[in-house]
């Protein structure tokens, strides 16, 4: 027998509240959607490409440069479910503060069912 959409098991994004202090209180951190991460891996693979001028090592730095603010924008978001920050705001919070940018970064990689050591390598 075909499920009927009432005893349907709808699933929902892992999310965790998570303290920061540097942002000055509790932020929420929560998996990525299949379309946000097939777009973010879109992204990560286009951004390797060189650019005028650049070998390809340089390439995949800067290409792995991008990664953990553009996730953190997707992952980390208000109670309305909106990113708290922007890319750039991302970027400067980590300048600032990399010790909580990247513990939020793996909370968000770990929610995202992605493996930290696998995402560095790229």
């Amino acid at each position: 027998m075909a499920l009927d959409r009432k005893n349907l098991k709808v699933p929902t994004l892992p999310q965790q509240v998570e303290p920061c202090e540097e942002l000055g209180g509790d932020v929420i951190v929560r998996g990525m959607l299949l379309s946000e991460r097939l777009e973010n891996d879109a992204l990560n693979q286009k951004a390797r490409e060189p650019l005028e001028g650049e070998t390809e090592d340089q390439a995949r730095a800067r290409a792995g440069s991008l990664v953990t603010p553009r996730l953190l924008h997707k992952c980390v978001v208000d109670d309305a479910g909106q990113p708290l920050m922007s890319v750039h705001e991302w970027d400067m919070f980590g300048a600032a503060h990399s010790e909580a940018f990247f513990s939020l970064f793996h909370i968000a990689l770990r929610l995202s069912g992605q493996d930290s050591k696998a995402t560095a390598k790229n």
